[in-house]
């Protein structure tokens, strides 16, 4: 006898089962209970409590699987010998297979070339797992593809010459396969009569496998009664129905009892058990029933909501909010009593957890992980990148480092990974000893020996034909060698003293995995010669189908689950999220090695390879009935109207459907719908929204703001908040604090100091304050043509006499540069240590450069009476400016002078200052105003005043030397050396000099401003272009640049570190600011501009030009 209980969701079909189990307990041997091995828990759980302990230890439930492996314990497995392969043995056989039907010439015609490509090998596993289930063998397969087209049947072929190889493998190896085990345990079953007598009883089932319906054949034909629970409200509805899947299984199960003769019977549940609202009833019974809508019948939807948010972080706080408002509201509603179900929760993981955490709301997130983001399967893998790879990879090398299980911390870790940065190691440059200079260096290079050395040798010694037991030894000893088991058990006991057991466990289980994967190679494929680059293949492969899954960590937690896989426990409230069109229900996404329209084929011809389309659609759809008809008390449907991409989405068929049933739209919320103050149910959550809504006049907000100021930690955020907000904030540092950051005894100020601070305080705060930098890189950019310019005139002026250098050749200064040039080069850039090719091109071009800087300093000496004295000069310490301010402070300001020129006239020494710069500098009164370009001047002036290293000389000068060298780039050109007009416009000095037609004449012969950025009228007077001053003038400039720089001192030790840049010139610092991303001013909406009375002030200074206006 069988008998079917039928029913719609919530009918009772369980709970009567339970009652024949129940009459029936008295003997107990004679029970079988089966049910699907996901579901067994909560079964066990509600039998449990259905019929009481007594009766519950008297039985057990089984699965399919279960239930095979008890008939062998019962009575062996006589057909098959040995043990069982696991999924890593079997990932091992059908790489196997693969390479040995490729072997063959007449193998794999259609597949060749797709058998060496990335996942292929878990295709033909999958596909060859259906095709067992299906009951066909290798040679059947081969056999019913004869009537097919040739491409069809070579494909299939194909899969057969694999499929054969892996059972010829299998049995070579001594391996049963599990996907055998229920039909070989119904064929024991059926010989020993092992259901004669008993009553079996089978639920939660809504389609059975090829081998499962061998064994129900076994249980209808000799079980006294059969009993199955399915889910269909009318077996005889036609196709394309609500419930097609469940009717299918039906009327194949009636085929079955046809063909042996038994009788059955149909109880059909009619009355709903689970609803305790009649709304709840109607939206399972109708929602996805084609039926006429009927509004006026409807119930009241009280307990039915729909809301659509904006994106999915609404749509998650929306969900949170009322969850908690649930909870506080009936105190008898308890988290475990909710579920969270959407058909791709793991798009929404990320997004929940912040909600959840928000809310203060304990969850547990069904959902499987892949450990290959793990930090063993990290440490393993990436070894296993570097070992195949022909090229090593800097990108592998710090994965590998950060995997956290080497004898490397993680601060050493970064300290080589700047290093590599900086000098651009990568590829070969692993292979040679670290030479360039850095101050950890010896650590940085005993870190390359005690990694990447070793990984080398090894990787020399897979390199050729070994065994799979020699390569799995080999990466063992490494394994052993890293130390990555000892530090593993350490990380294991730092996470167990921060009382993370859980996370212990799962570590040392996903260790255990990665010693299982070898130990699986090494058993499997023992003394098999296999090359590493297709081991490595099956590794990855096996990895890749390891997944893991976090448990409950507390018992009363809300679920969040795959509408699939959901394992509900009677849940009173529901919320089904990501209802959207091709979401809910899912959109098949079809992909295999063969096509819809090919299965449709091979299926005519009696070979069954996956699940039909039909059969797709219609499972999906009654995923979605289950997901809906699971509340008992109320329901949420949820959907966002875009993605995490920003991508537009739109509302499911059963929105849409739901609300016409019902005829009111007022069951749909939407966003805007939702006051502020509804989601405050926790001060995070108050926080996070009013942070959002602040600037809303909304009364909700006001009030949400009112209870935030009553908790001091949230008021103390809000008041710092509102100090930010509207660009307030005056970015004024306490003096305390700024003392701490900043030397004020003395204040060291530089030359590029000044100029930043004055360009923009808070570039100079971030920079010489707080010390936030940018990873230094070693490339071909203007500040290394600059050094590179300084070090080769440094390296030749010094070494010549003014007459010797001006009389050298052209062929002389080119060979004294090549000389400095390889000098610096060796010194400063570490040699050929992480260069290529093209910084090798560059850099020679820039030195070919370097020689039209030279022919032109040559020309401007003979032209000048002035001499260079000193190179380098070094004002920072013995000879800087010392300058009172403040309080009684003082400041000491210096740098480096790249060159000091003297001329004696007349029995007065006088003293000009050059300086090598990529670019124009001018010195204007804008300039003097901002105290941008005076640098040079407060050396002029440090020098000669008292005390200074020139004292007694007079200032005649700064000159702005342009060496544009930086802007050289691959592209093939020359600037003729012959054509000196070329040579002089692009190299020609800016500046200011003294007035004074002796001293104009000493630096330049005939003031053609040639070489000076002065140049002689008529009239014999500097021009009006001319920048120059008189000496009352250059005496003004001092007090002028000397005050400039006390009142930055004074603004700095007053803690202004104002984000506000300098626009001058239509030009501001922050193109290239490394800052720009913090200062609260990225949209640049204050800025500051020359202050016009200190310009003028400065304009006239400067308007005192020449000698002869003071007469």
């Amino acid at each position: 006898m069988v008998e079917f209980i039928t029913g719609a969701a919530g009918c009772g079909k369980t709970t009567g089962m339970f009652a024949k189990i129940q009459k029936k307990c008295g003997a107990a041997e004679k029970l079988c209970i089966i049910v699907p091995e996901q579901f067994s828990q909560d079964f066990d759980k509600k039998l449990y409590f259905y019929l009481g302990a007594e009766n519950f230890n008297e039985l057990f439930s089984l699965s399919f699987t279960g239930l095979a492996r008890q008939l062998f314990q019962l009575y062996g497995d006589p057909d098959r010998k040995g043990e069982f392969a696991d999924d890593m043995a079997k990932m091992i056989l059908i790489y196997q297979a693969v390479n040995a039907a490729m072997s063959r010439p007449e193998s794999l015609s259609s597949f060749r070339r797709q058998s060496q490509q990335s996942g292929f090998a878990e295709e033909i596993m999958t596909l060859i797992r259906d095709i067992k289930r299906s009951g066909i063998s290798p040679e059947e397969l081969v056999q019913r593809s004869r009537t097919l087209d040739k491409r069809l049947m070579d494909k299939t072929d194909d899969v057969a010459a694999i499929f054969l190889e892996y059972q010829r493998l299998m049995a070579e190896y001594g391996f049963k396969d599990e996907l055998d085990n229920i039909r070989e345990a119904a064929k024991i079953a059926n010989l020993h009569e092992y259901f004669k007598g008993k009553t079996v009883f089978l639920d939660e089932f809504e389609s059975f496998t090829a081998d499962q319906y061998e064994m129900l054949r076994v249980m209808i034909s000799s079980a006294e009664n059969v009993c199955i629970a399915l889910r269909t409200d009318d077996v005889n509805a036609g196709a394309y129905t609500l419930f097609e899947t469940v009717n299918d299984t039906y009327r194949k199960i009636m085929n079955i009892c046809r063909e042996i003769g038994v009788e059955t019977s149909v109880e059909k549940c009619e009355k709903c058990y689970r609803f305790k609202t009649p709304d709840l009833e109607y939206v399972s019974r109708r929602a996805l029933v084609n039926q006429k809508n009927e509004a006026d019948k409807a119930p009241k939807a009280e307990n039915v909501r729909i809301f659509e948010a904006r994106d999915m972080y609404d749509e998650a706080e929306f969900v949170c909010a009322v969850i908690k408002h649930l909870v506080y509201e009936d105190r008898s509603l308890m988290y475990k009593d909710i579920a969270i179900i959407s058909n791709d929760i793991a798009v929404y993981s990320d997004v929940l957890k912040a909600s959840f955490k928000r809310y203060d709301i304990p969850y547990f997130l069904s959902l499987e992980k892949d450990v290959a983001h793990t930090s063993v399967m990290v440490f393993f893998t990436s070894m296993l990148d570097i070992l195949s790879s022909r090229r090593i990879r800097s990108e592998q090398i710090f994965r590998f480092l950060k995997s956290g299980l080497l004898d490397v911390t993680l601060t050493e870790v970064s300290l080589l990974e700047n290093y590599c940065y900086k000098w651009d190691v990568d590829g070969d440059s692993w292979l040679e000893e670290f030479t360039a200079e850095d101050e950890q260096l010896e650590l940085l290079e005993n870190i390359r020996k005690k990694t990447v050395v070793p990984l080398i040798k090894l990787k020399k010694k897979l390199n050729g034909k070994n065994t799979a037991e020699k390569l799995c030894g080999l990466l063992y000893d490494h394994i052993v060698y890293c130390n990555a088991e000892k530090n593993t058990a350490k990380l294991m006991g730092q996470l167990i003293k921060q009382d993370k057991d859980y996370e212990a466990a799962e570590l040392k289980r996903l260790w255990g995995c990665l010693m299982d994967i070898l130990d699986s190679l090494c058993d499997t494929l023992g003394g098999r010669e296999i090359s590493f680059a297709e081991f490595s293949r099956i590794i990855r492969s096996m990895i890749g189908r390891i997944k893991y899954s976090v448990p409950p960590q507390t018992l009363d937690a809300v679920t969040a689950a795959s509408a699939r896989m959901a394992r509900l426990d009677s849940p009173r409230v529901v919320f089904v999220m990501g209802a959207n069109d091709g979401d809910f229900p899912n959109q098949i996404s079809l992909h295999g090695l063969f096509s819809e329209a090919e299965k449709s084929k091979l299926s005519e011809n009696g070979i069954e390879l996956s699940t039909p389309l039909a059969e797709l659609i219609a499972s999906e759809r009654l995923v979605v009935y289950k997901a809906v008809s699971a509340a008992s008390d109320k329901l949420y449907i949820t959907y966002p109207l875009s993605d995490l991409s920003g991508q537009a989405k739109y509302p499911a068929q059963i929105v849409d459907r739901i609300i016409a049933m019902f005829g009111d739209e007022s069951i749909r919320m939407t966003s805007g719908s939702i006051s502020t103050d509804y989601y405050a149910a926790t001060l995070h959550s108050a926080f996070y929204h009013y942070m959002q809504e602040r600037k809303s006049n909304d009364t909700a907000v006001a009030s949400v703001k009112e209870l935030l100021m009553g908790a001091p930690d949230y008021r103390r955020r809000l008041s710092y908040v509102m100090s930010r907000g509207y660009h307030t904030q005056s970015f004024s540092i306490d003096r305390d604090i700024m003392e701490k950051l900043q030397s004020f005894e003395p204040l060291k100020l530089s030359s590029s100091g000044l100029e930043e601070y004055n360009l923009c305080h808070f570039k100079y705060f971030c920079d010489k304050c707080l010390r936030l930098h940018l990873n230094e890189k070693v490339e071909l950019d203007a500040r290394i043509a600059g050094e590179l310019t300084h070090r080769c005139f440094y390296g030749i002026l010094g070494k010549y006499s003014k007459t010797e250098f001006v009389n050298l050749s052209c062929d002389a200064v080119k060979s004294e540069i090549n000389t400095c040039a390889e000098e610096y080069r060796n010194e400063a850039l570490a040699g050929d240590f992480g260069k290529d090719a093209k910084f090798d091109l560059i850099f020679n071009k820039l030195t070919e450069r370097m020689s039209e800087v030279f022919m032109y300093t040559q020309q401007a000496l003979m032209a000048s009476d002035f001499v260079p004295h000193k190179f380098e000069l070094d004002l920072r310490d013995s000879h800087s400016v010392i300058l009172p301010f403040g309080d009684g402070r003082k400041l000491s300001f210096g740098g480096i002078v790249d060159r000091a020129d003297v001329c004696d006239m007349d029995g007065d020494k006088y003293l000009r200052i050059i300086d090598y710069k990529s670019s124009r500098k001018d010195i204007t009164a804008e300039t003097l105003a901002c105290g941008i370009n005076m640098q040079m001047l407060l050396y002029l002036f440090a020098s000669t005043d008292k005390g200074g290293i020139y004292e007694g000389y007079l200032p005649a000068g700064v000159l702005y030397s342009p060496v544009r060298i930086s802007e050289v780039h691959l592209e093939s050109h020359k600037v003729d050396s012959k054509n000196t007009g070329a040579v002089n416009s692009a190299l020609r000095t800016s500046g200011l000099v003294l007035g004074d037609r002796d001293i104009l004449e000493a630096m330049e012969k005939n003031v053609r401003g040639e070489f000076i950025p002065v140049k002689l009228d008529k009239n014999g007077v500097p021009d009006k272009n001319s920048a120059c001053i008189s000496a009352e003038g250059m005496t003004l400039l001092r007090n002028y640049t000397y005050g400039k720089l006390k009142s930055m001192a004074e603004s700095l030790l007053a803690g202004d570190a104002e984000a506000v840049p300098l626009l001058m010139g239509n030009k501001l610092p922050c193109t290239y600011c490394e800052y720009m991303n913090i200062c609260d001013n990225s949209e640049l909406e204050r800025q500051r501009t020359p202050d016009e009375i200190a310009v003028a002030e400065a304009q006239e200074i400067l308007g005192k030009k020449y000698k002869g206006e003071e007469e």
